[in-house]
């Protein structure tokens, strides 16, 4: 009897103490069930073909190598080197695939499966890319350059800029408006047209030449391998 009491002794737990424990264990359990902070990024969809090298810089974070099926974060930086291609998966359908040496910003991704929208917003400032819009029937598809905002209309289209920011737009399948920045008038391009939005004056060419191919822009199984983190 006398082992027993004294094991009980050394087993309580002052008042004090107790009710430290409880508070700490309160505590976890209300940061487990909270939800992400506020600057933690909103994903946006998902990597689903890399051609050679490409990077991803997510907002305040270290750019990084992308992989076979990495996240992809709003507000991204997404590249890619010289003859590589990335095409990335977004939440909506919305599928942009980057050619060679290319550079383009989600600076805006909204789905809303419930209300049947999307709201894009993507700022292309070298290379070229894509852009194959997504399911939903209310989209707002923009894409923003050093020469033109082109605003799509539920469409496939593709769009080259050059060093000097310059920028072609080729519309594969319905239509999009494009609105130079220099303020001259904006043109509305449909299936099979080019356009070329230049950076200062001049205007939009209505008749501007068919850019170079860029096997990093077409179908995925046409071009390359899955590059995936197991063989880094």
């Amino acid at each position: 009897m006398a082992f027993v009491a004294h094991r009980d002794r050394e087993r309580r737990v002052p008042p004090a103490r107790r009710r430290g424990l409880l508070l700490g264990l309160a505590m976890l359990c209300v940061a487990s069930l909270a939800p992400a902070s506020a600057d933690s990024p909103d994903l946006a969809g998902d990597v689903i073909a890399v051609r050679m090298w490409a990077y991803g810089t997510p907002p305040d974070q270290a750019r990084r190598d992308l992989f076979l099926k990495d996240d992809v974060y709003v507000r991204e930086r997404l590249e890619t080197v010289t003859d590589g291609a990335l095409h990335v998966h977004l939440m909506d359908d919305t599928v942009l695939r980057l050619g060679s040496a290319t550079s383009v910003v989600l600076d805006q991704f909204v789905y809303a499966p419930d209300a049947d929208a999307t709201t894009l917003l993507a700022n292309l400032s070298k290379g070229v890319c894509r852009f194959l819009t997504g399911r939903t029937t209310k989209k707002n598809v923009k894409v923003v350059t050093p020469a033109a905002t082109i605003a799509a209309r539920g469409t496939v289209f593709s769009v080259w800029v050059k060093d000097d920011g310059s920028t072609t737009v080729w519309v594969q399948e319905g239509e999009v408006d494009v609105t130079p920045r220099d303020g001259s008038a904006p043109a509305i391009v449909g299936a099979g047209e080019i356009v070329l939005a230049p950076v200062t004056g001049g205007g939009i060419r209505l008749d501007a030449p068919r850019p170079a191919a860029d096997p990093g822009i077409q179908e995925t199984p046409r071009i390359y391998f899955f590059r995936r983190k197991s063989i880094r």
